[in-house]
């Protein structure tokens, strides 16, 4: 093991039989401080540079250093390349970079090679030629910067909120709005907000239209006991202070009346354009995979006491909503994740994870794949009418699984509204925006780039009494509107 101090300076031969773990190419500043970080792994690497005076600074430094030209090929058959781990070529000579890195990939092919890009232009010619890992360091400055700038921002808003909380008189009741038939992101992201207004002595109650139909949604409210309330009737009056969570317009993915005062917004879904927001606090952040991301950074920038069926809720919301970390993963999706993991619950998981699978939900996958219509590599179905619309993205995913296609629209009807769910794995597209041209004038709708919902008010065809020709007169003006929305010509056009 190769500490990053020595005692004595080593020869300025080229070491040829000695090996390296690490071979550092250029011992400039960024050479240097990558040394720095190697050494505290305790790995034995060696510098190599072609300036005399910096590899004797580095030998001073105590830094195993030798002299050598990484754009000669004479010159690197002498370095200790070959069966290195990692070698970091990190010139600020593009030319050199790019001869090191051919001739390491060509002598040493297994040996994992970062190399530092000079410019934005040269990070694709760097890739082509085997590199495993471009640096491009300005970009890497600016994404810190970033990162710091995004931290501070949401350390200011988790004190904003604390103290917009405080400022609620203790006699008036918190009603935190979900989704419709809620998914696992708003009820966690809806537990963290009540949890952080309990601990401040005010009242707060979880709400949701609608029901929650999905097998692992009702497992996990069930398994972690979260206190759910279903709207009924005049209830909302009770509430002086309404917060939406996962979503941030009235109407919008919720049964709120579309006039309703909402005093704190806070969500991961961009805004719909033309949406004018006037709320005491605003925290949308479509940067982040999940609202419950955002929740898990209030909960550590307010230390607020974490309790582990809330940790688990919050893991659960965030993997679910970013699909395993597979969709529209930030890296504060990554940290918040690590952070809830060793405060999670993960036998709950696992139950939570396996529930069985509903009678309804079987038949309406059977009735998706008896209906089933395929246009090109898109994939729709009509199920007719539906009791629980969390069967419909069960359908749509399991469809998705279907060779040869990319994209699966699920629909079906209640007695007041058609309810649709979009899966697509096709990366030329984006289905929430698909989705949102489809239906977004008659409805609510939209959702991520590999999946969507919408929800149709039945409307002018509410006084179809016969059943058959509602599903029928439904199915044509679902199927229109999609195909057209996608390119794709109907027969009656």
């Amino acid at each position: 093991m190769q500490s990053e101090k020595t005692t004595e300076k080593p020869s300025k031969k080229h070491p040829k039989k000695q090996k390296y773990p690490y071979v550092i190419l250029g011992g400039g500043s960024i050479g240097l401080a990558i040394a720095k970080e190697v050494a505290k792994l305790k790995k034995g690497f060696l510098i190599v540079d072609s300036e005399h005076t910096r590899v004797e600074a580095l030998r001073d430094e105590s830094y195993e250093a030798i002299e050598g030209d990484i754009n000669s090929l004479k010159s690197l058959k002498e370095m200790p390349l070959v069966g290195s781990e990692g070698v970091f070529i990190m010139s600020s000579d593009f030319d050199a970079n790019v001869t090191a890195l051919k001739y390491i990939k060509n002598v040493s092919p297994k040996s994992f090679v970062m190399v530092r890009a000079i410019d934005l232009i040269t990070i694709d010619d760097l890739y082509s030629e085997g590199a495993d890992i471009v640096l491009h360091p300005p970009s890497i400055v600016a994404d810190v910067a970033l990162t710091e700038l995004q931290k501070i921002e949401i350390r200011g808003a988790a004190w904003q909120l604390m103290n917009y909380l405080k400022s609620i008189d203790p006699s008036q009741k918190i009603g935190i709005v979900i989704h419709d038939n809620p998914d696992p992101d708003s009820i966690a992201s809806g537990l963290a907000l009540k949890n952080i207004a309990d601990s401040l002595g005010k009242t707060a109650d979880i709400l949701y239209y609608g029901m929650i139909g999905h097998a692992e949604n009702r497992a996990f409210v069930n398994l972690l006991d979260i206190p759910l309330i279903q709207v009924r009737d005049q209830m909302l009056s009770e509430y002086s202070i309404i917060a939406l969570v996962d979503s941030n317009t009235p109407g919008k993915n919720n049964s709120l009346p579309p006039d309703t005062h909402v005093n704190i917004i806070i969500d991961h879904h961009m805004a719909h354009e033309n949406t004018e927001i006037k709320s005491e606090f605003v925290d949308i952040r479509p940067d982040v995979g999940a609202t419950s991301t955002i929740m898990t950074r209030y909960v550590q920038e307010l230390d607020f006491e974490l309790s582990s069926h809330l940790a688990t809720a919050l893991l659960y919301g965030i993997r679910t909503d970013t699909n395993e970390f597979k969709r529209n993963t930030s890296t504060f999706d990554l940290t918040a994740a690590a952070f809830l993991y060793s405060f999670a619950e993960h036998d709950l998981l696992s139950q939570i994870e396996t529930p069985s699978m509903s009678a309804e939900t079987l038949e309406v996958l059977g009735e998706a794949i008896r209906n089933k219509k395929i246009e090109g590599s898109y994939l729709l179905s009509n199920v007719g009418f539906i009791y629980d619309r969390d069967t419909l993205p069960q359908a749509a995913d399991h469809l998705l699984k279907l060779e040869g296609i990319s994209t699966v629209l699920v629909y079906g009807l209640t007695d007041e509204k058609i309810y649709v769910s979009a899966r697509s794995k096709d990366i030329r597209i984006n289905i929430g925006d698909i989705i949102q041209k489809s239906f977004g004038d008659i409805g609510s709708a939209g959702g991520h780039p590999k999946t969507a919902a919408a929800q149709i008010p039945l409307g002018v065809f509410s006084g179809v009494k016969d059943r058959d020709m509602l599903l029928k007169l439904t199915e044509e003006a679902v199927t229109r509107r999609f195909l057209s929305t996608v390119g794709i010509e109907t027969e009656d056009e």
